[in-house]
């Protein structure tokens, strides 16, 4: 395993004459690679070599210095090499250098740390390059079928092909901590039962597998589409997510239909964002949730279709910025063949930046139960009974959105927010502590959504 080091020299002169002295620039000082997975190789790195003075240069040498232990190598002008020899470098000119790094599998569980450096010789001027990479041992699943109860362990991270499916009857048990990175198109399917329970500093992670940046800085992990997503088929029930973190998939996570009598999913602490199609989508089933920050995502946040729901202290709320949104942040829908039974939502914020974010649907003759209680809502202001203490169209003034313009936003509260000590305490005995892990009983009231505001 090699990393290969790509140079082009840009169209000059012929006529120049070659001469010694001067030094190199670069254009950092550092090439550097986040995590980069055993035996899978990383996406490319550029950079420029400039020959900033008024002569040309002869490069007299170029060495990688440590090649057979790293895992670097370099390939100049067509030539693999750990060593080459005069290299010309017109004046006022440039070389482009193009990266890449694979690493060796290991027996260690917690990440390396890779360094090497490119020794450059001008005419006895020396000037180094330094190379580094953190290079990270996984469990490779491809096609992945769980066919009786399990343990997903988090001692190293998981990476995904194709897909994992849990087979019915079939629980499969995720510990806390556990990360598991899935391939483009790799999605996780769910015909029996699963329970990540992860821990507030141990959040089970699900992302995609992409450490690179795209321009402009923009790290991958906040790049949308990057894998499919959870599927959770009728004959899925008693799933458990809690403190688990899904984001930068196409479809968030997906209920399809079961019956309302047996509970589908309890979803605690649970965190959906950066998703290009929608976050999560329901279809009449019977789900709890609490603590969940449902966010950014170029459909709805949340989709709610016919079924039995309770949503407490949950932001949902969407800035997708990646492309022109599509729908509201909250779908709810009922109808005769999926009456919506129940939908208490509490304690809760429905906000973005479209002109209003709930979309309700409701069919003439057919059940539908919902209620909105102590919420801050974006959208059309309404007397009606399904709404009760609601602050509504008020900025709930958001700790970031998007400042940095790497596509990251921070949904915590600002010490203004009107979502402060909004929310009735009566609901919040079972939920104690907000998403990041802070007391909401302290006060006479708690705040809307899923955290508390830090004082």
């Amino acid at each position: 395993m090699y990393i290969s080091l790509f140079f082009a020299v840009l169209a000059c002169s012929n006529d120049d004459d070659l001469s010694s002295g001067g030094k190199l620039v670069f254009s950092s000082d550092t090439i550097s690679f986040d995590t980069v997975f055993t035996g899978i190789g990383s996406a490319t790195r550029q950079f420029k070599i400039y020959n900033k003075n008024s002569k040309s240069l002869v490069i007299g040498s170029i060495e990688l210095m440590n090649s057979a232990k790293s895992g670097f190598g370099m390939n100049i002008d067509g030539e693999k090499a750990a060593k080459l020899t005069h290299v010309e470098i017109l004046k006022k000119d440039s070389l482009f250098g193009f990266i890449e790094v694979a690493v060796n599998p290991s027996e260690a569980e917690n990440p390396l740390l890779i360094r090497d450096s490119i020794r450059f010789e001008t005419n006895g001027n020396i000037q180094y390059l330094q190379l580094e990479a953190v290079g990270q041992n996984v469990y490779v699943w491809k096609g992945e079928r769980i066919t009786k109860d399990s343990v997903i362990t988090g001692k190293k991270p998981l990476l995904v092909y194709d897909s994992i499916v849990v087979n019915k009857g079939v629980t499969a048990t995720v510990e806390e901590g556990t990360r598991i990175f899935f391939r483009n198109n790799a999605s996780i399917r769910i015909h029996g039962t699963l329970k990540a329970k992860g821990a507030i500093h141990k959040p089970v992670i699900f992302r995609g597998d992409r450490f690179d940046r795209i321009g402009a800085g923009i790290p991958y992990d906040n790049v949308p589409g990057q894998w499919e997503g959870v599927y959770f088929y009728p004959e899925s029930h008693g799933n458990h997510l809690e403190n688990i973190n899904i984001r930068n998939a196409a479809k968030g996570m997906t209920f399809y239909a079961s019956g309302i009598q047996y509970k589908k999913a309890a979803l605690v602490n649970t965190v959906v964002q950066n998703t290009s199609e929608y976050g999560i989508l329901s279809v009449n089933c019977n789900i709890d949730a609490g603590n969940c920050l449902l966010v950014n995502s170029k459909g709805a946040a949340l989709t709610l279709i016919g079924g039995e729901y309770s949503f407490l202290h949950c932001t949902i709320a969407n800035y997708f910025r990646w492309s022109a949104r599509t729908t509201e942040s909250l779908m709810i829908r009922g109808n005769k063949e999926t009456p919506l039974t129940k939908c208490d939502i509490v304690n809760s914020i429905v906000y973005g930046s479209a002109n209003k974010e709930i979309k309700m649907d409701m069919i003439p003759g057919a059940a539908f139960n919902l209620r909105f209680i102590n919420c801050l809502i974006k959208g059309t202001e309404t007397s009606s009974s399904c709404f009760e203490h609601i602050i509504w169209n008020k900025d709930p003034l958001f700790k970031d959105l998007n400042t940095g313009g790497i596509y990251s936003c921070n949904f915590e509260l600002q010490e203004l927010s009107p979502a402060i000590d909004k929310g009735d305490k009566a609901y919040s005995h079972t939920l104690p502590f907000d998403l990041k892990g802070q007391s909401r009983l302290n006060d006479s009231n708690p705040d809307t959504g899923c955290y508390e505001w830090n004082r």
